[in-house]
């Protein structure tokens, strides 16, 4: 042992580094070699469960030197919550074995939160009776190798489960059409209960000769020239004679130089499209005609639900011309599709009252225009409550309840708004039913106001409820007053941003033409609707009809 130690001693010595030197010059190497890897040191005291972290430990953990408070309990807080248990538990089991831990942890830093991953490995030091005293250990970041393992295991899950699990046939051979690997569903189409009993055969072992053949002679095509065959239909012969039919497609397969070292595909079985296309066709000969005839009826439902529409307005008083009468009406109507669920009624109840009923369905199409038609055809039956309009809206509710009631399994429902103008009192009573306010231009003696008749609570739309009450509003109506009804598919429109035309935008467009004739102000609120629309159309049914009163004097 001396003659070992004498050269190291004199080699020391004649380089004038003494005994001291030479531990100082072992931990700079040690430093170097621990910081060059970015590894952190630690010791944890057993007896104070005190822990002592150098510089390159509160780096890992995200902290400013010194930073540490020394505790244990300290450490395993800035774990990761859902790894600090199992930490506590394994360096408790190694203290207990007095063996060496190896493990990894997370830690979030503090400063951005960001998760990082440490390893660490420690030793278990006793004292001189062979109880543990200190556990010393190192540290080291291994969060890009993690996060490299972590994203390799889950590519594999993803491969292994499309695999497994795709019902499609995916399947990978080599330069000698020799399958190198399946997945479970071709391993069963060829009739193996495990992918690995397919490997190393060929088509020629599966199918018939004349469908072997064929693909043999694609699959050395795609190697020859390195052009994939996308959606190709093929058709399978058997060796019992049976055929199928698959949409394929096959690719050449490249290694990571991008040399071609085989071919791959997917199929899917359309045997059953094929077989269904003789009967497709003949059911699309059959639908189309009776989509033929369902066109004419819905033309001629078209036709009819005009043809239910004001054409002729009626003029107050009866006997007036068209250059006296009090009132001028003005209406646009226009469905989405072929019949509309909006509908509106004007009623001349005397020479001096008229009526504005106007009625929004909820959906489209012939549904929708059924129920408009019901609803037409109560406001007929309930002609003696036109000059109430609360009590008309409650009895026309329990009407409609009445006949829907078993009509759908879906709800039901209609908005609806109703108006009497009574030009002797000079006089408007309304009640709504879930329905848009309509507006009011009131012109008084030096200025013109535009208003939401919005005189009291709206009750429910018609059809939802039994026994809901719709009271009726009163405001005055003077000489050149505007009236304006609409339903929701007026204002309801979307813009090329997504930006939706809504009411309050509709309100503006009214006040600042307030000054206009009933008929411009609407023909032009209608074309900035039109302009604003994402398709400069209505996506749903719109109906705007317009009073417009003269100088009274009935």
């Amino acid at each position: 042992m001396n003659e070992r130690q004498q050269p190291a001693t004199a080699s020391s010595k004649q380089a004038g580094i003494g005994n001291e030197g030479l531990s100082r010059r072992n931990r700079d190497q040690l430093y170097l070699a621990l910081s060059s890897a970015r590894m952190g040191t630690w010791d944890w005291y057993l007896l104070d469960r005190s822990m002592h972290w150098d510089e390159q430990m509160h780096a890992l953990f995200d902290l400013a030197p010194s930073a540490f408070g020394g505790r244990y309990e300290q450490f395993l807080e800035m774990i990761h919550a859902d790894d600090r248990q199992q930490v506590a538990t394994e360096f408790a089991q190694a203290v207990e074995s007095r063996a060496e831990f190896e493990g990894e942890f997370r830690v979030l830093w503090p400063r951005d939160g960001s998760v990082h991953t440490l390893r660490t490995r420690s030793k278990v030091v006793c004292d001189d009776q062979g109880k543990p005293a200190l556990v010393t250990g190192v540290c080291w970041d291994v969060s890009e190798r993690s996060a490299m393992e972590n994203a390799l295991a889950r590519e594999r899950f993803l491969l292994k489960t499309l695999m497994d699990t795709l019902p499609d046939h995916i399947y990978f051979k080599d330069r000698e059409s020799r399958f190198i690997a399946v997945n479970r569903a071709t391993a069963i189409l060829f009739g193996f209960k495990d992918p690995a009993d397919v490997l190393g055969k060929t088509d020629a072992d599966i199918f018939a000769r004349e469908h072997a053949q064929a693909a043999l002679h694609d699959e050395q095509e795609i190697l020859r020239t390195g052009q994939p065959l996308v959606n190709l239909e093929e058709k399978e012969t058997w060796p019992d004679g049976h055929e199928t039919w698959v949409s394929t497609s096959k690719l050449p397969l490249r290694d990571p130089n991008g040399h071609i070292i085989g071919t791959f595909g997917l199929s899917r079985d359309i045997t059953e499209k094929k077989r269904a296309e003789e009967k497709l066709a003949a059911l699309a000969r059959e639908l189309r005609e009776k989509n033929e005839a369902l066109e004419q009826d819905l033309e001629m439902a078209r036709e009819l639900q005009q043809a239910m529409l004001p054409h002729r307005y009626p003029h107050f008083p009866h006997h007036a011309s068209t250059e006296e009468i009090a009132v001028r009406f003005y209406h646009f109507y226009q469905p989405s599709m072929r019949v509309s669920g909006d509908f509106f009624e004007i009623l001349k109840l005397s020479d001096t009252s008229a009526g504005i009923f106007i009625c929004d369905v909820m959906g489209h199409g012939v549904r929708a225009a059924l129920v408009a038609s019901t609803v037409s055809a109560l406001v007929g039956q309930l002609r003696d409550y036109l000059g109430d309009p609360g009590e008309l809206l409650c009895r026309l509710n329990r009407a409609l309840r009445s006949r829907l009631e078993y009509y759908s399994d879906a709800p039901l429902f209609a908005s609806a708004f109703y108006l009497l103008a009574d030009l002797e009192k000079g006089e408007l009573r309304y009640a709504n039913a879930g329905h848009p306010n309509p507006l009011r231009i009131h012109r008084e003696r030096d200025r013109t106001n535009t208003y939401s008749l919005n005189g009291s609570k709206h009750g429910p739309a018609l059809g939802l409820f039994d026994e809901a009450v719709y009271p009726t509003s009163h405001c005055e109506l003077s000489p050149h007053d505007t009236l304006l009804l609409f339903t929701d598919g007026l204002y309801e429109v979307e813009g090329p941003g997504g930006e939706i035309y809504d009411y309050r935008r509709l309100f503006e467009a009214v006040s600042k033409r307030r000054e206009l004739p009933a008929f411009q102000l609407c023909h032009e609120v209608i074309e900035e609707v039109q302009r604003f629309s994402a398709g400069s159309h209505f996506s749903d049914d719109a109906c705007l009809v317009a009073m417009e009163v003269g100088p009274i004097s009935i």
